[in-house]
This record gives structure tokens, C-alpha cells and sequence, in this order.
């Protein structure tokens, strides 16, 4: 990942507005809603999501991130996208908002997740549109549509199913900066 990610960004993840944290946590409830059994929260930040699914695991590779996250109760550990501590299938879905553009390496993240992912399981990614890829200079590699959908194809998932949001249009993300690519995809069986 991107070596960006150090105190300033958890600075900047905990002087967001209640409101700004408020609509975080309301535009996660369909993410939260589409997962069934044990989550991995890849990226985990300040716990968000970790405190919307009880039944989450957070890894980040921010040590601050993750002392806020343990400091509130949440089950959280310090780690790499590309190398996940967790047996073969320990998940049942996966969850990267915001990671995946950011990994300089993301075949080998996408195969250390279908390697976590019981067959079958869940897989959520959100990646920002157009304007919002541009806004972050930490951003490595902008992913639209059909590249995500090949990638993950390529990868070994399918189902693939995706939305613009919270706009629900793909032009919207090139115009608003928290306008997101969300994308819900399923692992099959082995490549």
C-alpha cells in the first residue's frame, strides 16, 4: 500500500465533522446489510464498520488505526493486505473501502483475500470515481468499471454486481469527490 498512511492520516480520519461521520456510517448500512457470518475489514481505519458488524475482524497497517480501534473494544490487529494471518477460508466476505487503489501490488492482496474467502464468500471493494481518484495524490491506480470487473473475473470472482453511489450514476463520480464505485462479488470455486 501506499506508504502515505501514517499519523496524518489518522489526524485526518478523527477531525472529520459528526456529520461527515455520520453519513460515513449511514453509507455503510448496505454493506453492512449484504454481509453474512465472519468479516474481514481490510484497511479498517478508525472501526467504522467494525462497530456497524460486530462479527468483524479490522487489519490495518496503521498502528495508530488500530490502537483507536482496540481502545474502543473492536477486534482490530496491525497488518498487510498482502499478507493476511488468518487460515485458508476463515471468512465468509471481505470488505476493502478505499484500500484498493491505493496497493501498488493488488493481484497479490486480491489473491492473499481469495485465499481467506471461503468459496462462495463475499467480497465489497469501493473505490472512489474520477474526481475523487485525482483529489488524493496517494491514489496509485484509478479503477473504472470494466477494469475492476475484468480484474476480479480474472481473479476468480463472479457475480459481479456493481453501483455508483451515492449517486447513482457513473458521471457523478466525475464530478463529486465522495461519488464511489462500489462493486459485490462472490469467489467460485478454484482457479
Amino acid at each position: 500500500m501506499s506508504e502515505s498512511h501514517g499519523p496524518e492520516y489518522f489526524r485526518y480520519l478523527n477531525v472529520r465533522s459528526p456529520l461527515r461521520r455520520y453519513l460515513r456510517k449511514l453509507f455503510l448500512l448496505p454493506i453492512v446489510l449484504a454481509f453474512s457470518g465472519r468479516v474481514l475489514d481490510i484497511g479498517t481505519g478508525i472501526g467504522e464498520f467494525l462497530e456497524l458488524y460486530p462479527d468483524a475482524i479490522g487489519i490495518d497497517k496503521n498502528p495508530d488505526c488500530v490502537a483507536s480501534c482496540l481502545k474502543k473494544g473492536l477486534k482490530c490487529i496491525e497488518g498487510s493486505a498482502y499478507h493476511l494471518p488468518f487460515d485458508d477460508g476463515f471468512f465468509d466476505g471481505v470488505h476493502l473501502n478505499n484500500i484498493l487503489e491505493h496497493l501498488e501490488r493488488p493481484e497479490d492482496a486480491l489473491a492473499e483475500i481469495w485465499r481467506v474467502l471461503k468459496r462462495g464468500g463475499s467480497l465489497i471493494i469501493e473505490v472512489p470515481g474520477e474526481k475523487g481518484f485525482r483529489h488524493d495524490k496517494t491514489h496509485i491506480r484509478f479503477w473504472g468499471k470494466a477494469s475492476l470487473i475484468s480484474f476480479l473475473e480474472e481473479s476468480g470472482f463472479a457475480a459481479i454486481r456493481v453501483n455508483y453511489f451515492p449517486v447513482p450514476f457513473a458521471v457523478a463520480g466525475s464530478l463529486l469527490i465522495h461519488n464511489k464505485l462500489r462493486v459485490y462479488a462472490k469467489s467460485t470455486g478454484s482457479l
